[in-house]
């Protein structure tokens, strides 16, 4: 397998920027409110700080490494957390205190661990197991959907594809059933992969970026540069219905580079990059709100950024 800076790549992944986005009708007011339950990520590459929003503020939660590059909140809070270098910790449930962590090293149903590195980390509906991305980043350097239950250490390793793997966290589309985005071209493309009988078959095409809701019924779809991010079902997004919902990509912004349902598909919160990487903040929508913007966080000086919700 071909080599690769990793960290090079973790730093492209989280150059983020924020901008405001407008979702067709008048703007709402900011309502701080809607952040309760946002995870925020920030800083520099490699130093990192971790946020929980409540009551419209933010508390800081300690990190196993400030070099984290990943995080994500699986059954009861437990939080998850990728490092730059390719480790996985998760921690005990999310509570006043900050949480303890432990390093998940799973081996595999041939007794060997996955083969490192693993980014990303996304939980499944039931908030028991995780997927990861394995992969170079390469051209040609094929791809591995991992998926570990951090209770039993272990885990299935499924090879996804041989071309270029799009350095995009996976979404869970039901219980057993997760998607990877495979990069073709300047396209992406889907491809579900089950974590039961380590099948795959192909997926919705022309996307870059996809996430669902943490119980799967909701899915937020970007297919690229100049595309707005599109909210629908996920029984209709698999059946390649026209979604009815959509947020146009702000002006000053190439694209979102990081995207977050909540727990039921109701919030989706949006980290937009600009065409320098320049992170710039956080914006919250809300379907209550017509899919409008209904509150922002200023990053400040950061130069990394990523955000995940609270079950």
């Amino acid at each position: 397998m071909a080599s690769v800076d990793h960290r090079t790549v973790l730093a492209a992944i989280l150059a983020l920027a924020v901008a405001a986005v407008a979702a067709g009708c008048e703007e709402p007011p900011e309502d701080a409110a809607m952040t309760d339950g946002l995870l925020v990520l920030s800083g520099d590459v490699g130093s990192v700080t971790l946020r929980v929003r409540e009551d419209g503020r933010g508390r800081r939660i300690e990190l196993p490494d400030p070099a984290t590059s990943w995080v994500s909140a699986g059954r009861t809070n437990v939080l998850l957390a990728t490092l730059v270098d390719g480790r996985t910790y998760v921690s005990d449930p999310l509570g006043d205190e900050d949480p303890e962590w432990r390093l998940v090293e799973p081996v595999t149903l041939t007794d060997q661990p996955p083969e490192p590195p693993l980014f990303f980390g996304t939980w499944d509906p039931p908030g028991a197991a995780y997927a990861q991305l394995g992969a170079d980043f390469s051209e040609g350097g094929g791809m591995r959907a991992v998926v570990v239950d951090p209770g039993l250490e272990q885990a299935v390793e499924v090879a996804v594809a041989d071309g270029q793997a799009a350095p995009a966290p996976a979404a869970w589309i039901d219980d057993d059933r997760v998607v990877i985005v495979a990069a073709a071209g300047d396209a992406g493309e889907a491809v579900i992969v089950d974590s039961a009988t380590l099948e795959t078959q192909p997926g919705p095409p022309g996307v870059r970026l996809v996430t669902t809701s943490a119980d799967a019924s909701t899915a937020a779809v970007w297919r690229g540069q100049g595309e707005p991010i599109e909210i629908q079902s996920t029984e209709s997004w698999l059946a390649q219905q026209p979604a009815s919902i959509r947020i146009d990509v702000p002006d000053g912004a190439s694209g979102p580079a990081v995207m977050a349902l909540d727990g039921i598909g109701e919030r989706l919160a949006v980290v937009w990059t600009d065409g320098d990487g320049s992170p710039v903040g956080i914006a919250v929508h809300a379907a209550a709100s017509n899919w409008g913007r209904v509150a922002s966080l200023e990053l400040g000086e950061a130069a990394a950024a990523t955000v995940a919700w609270l079950r």
